[in-house]
């Protein structure tokens, strides 16, 4: 899951606010279909350029925990805060046909990538 909180406290404070029926939704359906439901937190932050040159352990594990899914589930966010990185996370979804869902925001930017990365609208954005 790729989102603007990924640290602990963070995370604890989101899955109160809008995050607590998503994640059992999850749940029910892996026991529905008798698979095992793993869910890595990955800051959306820890996936930009200005990561790689700040912390450049946390981009790499970022990457490699990205890299590493079978699925990508893009969570809504608000603000500038994590946008790119949550655009890197669709665009490699995009491109290396691994499962993506978006939720508010990310369904936004999933149609945006798709809009600037192959119908070449550069211009496209999020209003």
């Amino acid at each position: 899951m790729v989102g603007k909180y990924a640290n602990l406290s963070d995370i604890l404070s989101v899955l109160q606010a809008y995050t607590v029926g998503f994640v059992q939704a999850l749940l029910h359906a892996s026991v529905a279909h008798n698979r095992k439901l793993v869910m890595e937190w990955v800051s959306a932050e820890d996936l930009e350029g200005d990561c790689s040159k700040e912390n450049t352990d946390a981009y790499k594990a970022t990457w490699g925990l990205l890299k590493g899914a079978n699925r990508v589930v893009v969570l809504r966010g608000f603000g500038d805060k994590g946008v790119h990185g949550k655009f890197f996370a669709t665009k490699y979804a995009r491109e290396n046909n691994v499962l993506y869902l978006g939720i508010f925001l990310g369904i936004q930017i999933a149609v945006i990538e798709f809009a600037r990365s192959i119908l070449g609208l550069y211009n496209a954005i999020i209003a």
